[in-house]
């Protein structure tokens, strides 16, 4: 084709096309079952470097087409579909893995590098990043960042943009460029820590991510599963709340409602009379709908899915209880410690199941992703969607969606990802295959979700699909996304109609829900330390505002959401924890309104161990101490002691293991310990300027000017 960039791999080629027309979203999906048409793009093209990608940009501008990055299509919001007209710019050649960092626990890797490719060549060399989503076999680690992916052992290791501390990309409006900490190759524009805010979850409206340096950790040197049954939603998600906020650090919560339970058969042993679920409901009516009529048993969904009040209170009436699956990893003597202390909570209420569950779980979790396409191709539709909320907004959120739904669909869920402050619900809806109705259950669960003042997304992105309910929930803070954009690729040639939609009225973003004390999070003024209040503040650092990403651990969270006023217009950001609602914008909220207030979670009421000795090199034994797998509530050096604490039911019991890794502490009174938060660089774990450690670095403040980020350009 003429324009295409020379010496860059490109083809026209029809099967090539096609292959690059969409991604997973299932309204495409059913669209291509009914023979729909495609939006095929005009060609694809495989740049290897970073000058070709360069390349690819600059071709494209003067032939005025439009650019839509790729890594493997499996998103399932639309965010890579094929435009017609368009160049797909597929990233696989950048496959690159680097060697592992021993000493800063890091790795340099290419964004089109496959997820299970990736996890087992780590594991290969006794290493893991810790991200595991359903779609790591058919997922890259570009697409990853660019959507703000999350893994099924985010409680533990945060979600996938916590795991990044540097990344290295293209975009049309200032070629190369670089954030956070730089690698080998890094060159051009220098963004600083913010460019990661501006990047991750951008979708490819910004440019191309190439190349990724990640944290990793040693593979685990153990794993425990149980299952655990309790009779409803809403003593379960109690159960999982006290568990989070009592610091025990679980791998794994897994919560499944009562109809998910059912249709799973979860809570009951696999065995031949159940196969493993107790199907045989939904198995009798899928029966008698192709008994009746034959003809048209390669679509016996479609009857049957088409009565989902039906299928609802059937399923309803036969539901009992609820399965969670909870879980550790890591050295044995913390998980030893972790999960006795999680017993007694779990135990008030919940019924042990044994291993046997939980073990289930782990052997099948990517299986779900595969079990989709029968259904289509038997008459129906399927799909899912996460949100995410704090906890008192759980059970209603859950419980709103379900209605809106049922009308449409049959609904289930499981909450699938938990943290201090809240967690997230992911629904799964299956319905009578038509466009029609795959448009009314997803409005009305979107509509839901806002009126809860939910995040509509924690981890899937927002691709086409919502990109209508993402503008309407960022409001006015989408002005910082446009600012960016503006920057980067001004001419709007990178995946044009992803993300947000520019028809969509900016208005005031509604109320986010409503917390109660549990929920443990407090809000907090401009230029108010967290660190002064009365209330106790989970991980406080030393001003107001979020540090550095390299500063905190992937576990750790800096300010949950941000609200205030802008030009008028009210906005909150952060419905929900680790929402996925495009780039994080709560920085640029926090710096363009006048009456901004950041929310930070609060440490739960209970136990207390501190204790404090002297050591040479204070911040290194820190290090020592968290790749031990011990997570301390509280850390700090006052006048070269350092003072190490634990909060929950296993704080001293995690204060004696403490001791085996650093030495001796003097038990001492609890104190505040506020922390650096300032701009910072690694250094040697013994210098006598260190002020912060994590995992991978001994961090001191930095001497020199740091450059101005885009923020400062009136992003």
């Amino acid at each position: 084709m003429d324009g295409l960039p020379a010496g860059v791999a490109a083809s026209t080629a029809r099967l090539d096309l096609e292959g690059a027309a969409r991604d997973l979203w299932p309204r495409d999906t059913l669209a291509v079952r009914d023979h729909g048409p495609l939006a095929v793009p005009a060609a694809v093209v495989w740049p290897s470097t970073d000058a070709e990608v360069e390349a690819v940009f600059a071709a494209a501008a003067a032939a005025g087409r439009s650019v839509v990055p790729w890594g493997a299509g499996s998103g399932v919001c639309g965010g890579a579909r094929g435009q017609s007209g368009a160049w797909t710019m597929d990233l696989k050649r950048f496959d690159r893995i680097g060697d592992v960092d021993p000493a800063s626990w890091t790795v340099e890797v290419g964004a089109g590098v496959n997820g299970q490719i990736l996890e087992d060549a780590l594991a290969a060399r006794g290493w893991s990043v810790g991200h595991s989503p359903s779609s790591i076999g058919c997922s890259t680690v570009g697409g990853w960042a660019a959507a703000r992916g999350a893994g099924q052992f985010s409680s533990a290791y945060g979600v996938f943009e916590d795991m990044v501390v540097g990344l290295d990309g293209v975009s049309p409006g200032i070629g190369r460029w670089f954030a956070g900490l730089a690698g080998p190759d890094s060159a051009g524009v220098d963004l600083g820590d913010d460019g990661l805010s501006a990047w991750i979850g951008s979708e490819g409206t910004l440019g191309a991510i190439t190349r990724l340096r990640l944290r990793v950790r040693p593979v685990a040197e153990t794993r425990v599963l149980r299952g655990w049954r309790f009779p409803d939603v809403a003593t379960a998600t109690d159960a999982m709340r006290a568990v989070m906020q009592g610091e025990l650090w679980p791998c794994v919560v897994r919560l499944y409602d009562p109809v998910d339970t059912l249709i799973g058969g979860r809570t009951r042993p696999k065995d031949a009379a159940h196969e493993g679920g107790n199907r045989s409901w939904l198995k009798g009516v899928i029966a008698a709908a192709e008994r009746a009529a034959p003809d048209v048993a390669s679509h016996s969904l479609a009857l049957p899915l088409s009565l989902p009040r039906v299928l609802a209170g059937l399923a309803d009436g036969l539901a009992s209880g609820c399965l969670l699956i909870v879980g550790w990893e890591g050295s044995r003597e913390v998980v030893r410690v972790a999960e006795a202390a999680a017993r007694p909570i779990l135990a008030r209420h919940g019924r042990d199941l044994g291993p046997e569950p939980g073990e289930r779980w782990y052997a099948s979790r990517h299986a779900v992703s595969y079990k989709m396409m029968p259904i289509l191709l038997r008459g129906g539709f399927v799909d899912t969607m996460e949100v995410s909320a704090p906890w008192s907004a759980i059970p209603r959120t859950w419980q709103a969606v379900r209605e809106a739904v049922r009308p449409h669909a049959l609904v289930m869920a499981h909450f699938s990802h938990a943290y201090a402050e809240g967690g997230t619900i992911y629904f799964s809806f299956a319905g009578r295959g038509d466009l029609a109705r795959y448009d009314a259950a997803w409005s009305a669960a979107l509509a839901a979700v806002r009126a809860q003042g939910a995040s509509v997304s924690h981890h899937h992105g927002v691709g086409v699909l919502k990109a209508e309910a993402a503008s309407r929930s960022v409001g006015p803070a989408v002005a910082g996304w446009r600012a960016w954009r503006t920057r980067f690729d001004p001419a709007g040639m990178c995946n044009p109609g992803v993300l947000f939609d520019p028809d969509t009225a900016v208005g005031p973003s509604p109320p986010p829900a409503q917390t109660v004390r549990d929920d443990g999070l407090v809000a907090v003024p401009r230029g108010v330390s967290p660190a002064s209040l009365d209330a106790e503040v989970r991980w406080p650092w030393d001003r107001w505002g979020t540090p550095p990403r390299a500063l905190r651990n992937p576990w750790e969270s800096g300010w949950i959401g941000v609200r205030g006023t802008v030009d008028g217009v009210a906005c909150a950001l952060g419905r929900g924890p680790r929402e996925a609602v495009g780039p994080d914008l709560r920085p640029w909220l926090a710096a363009h309104a006048a009456d901004a207030q950041a929310w930070y979670g609060l440490a739960h009421e209970g136990p207390r161990w501190m204790g404090s000795m002297v050591l040479p090199a204070p911040w290194d034994a820190v290090r020592r101490l968290l790749r031990a797998g011990l997570r301390p509530g509280a850390v700090g050096v006052v006048d070269g002691t350092l003072f190490l604490g634990f909060r929950g039911p296993a704080a001293a019991e995690f204060g004696a293991l403490a001791q085996r890794v650093v030495g001796p502490l003097q038990p001492v009174p609890w104190r505040r310990l506020p922390r650096y938060a300032g701009s910072a660089v690694p250094c040697e774990p013994d210098d006598p300027r260190a002020v912060a450690a994590t995992e991978g670095f001994v961090w001191r403040p930095t001497d020199e000017v740091v450059a101005a980020p885009p923020a400062a350009e009136g992003v």
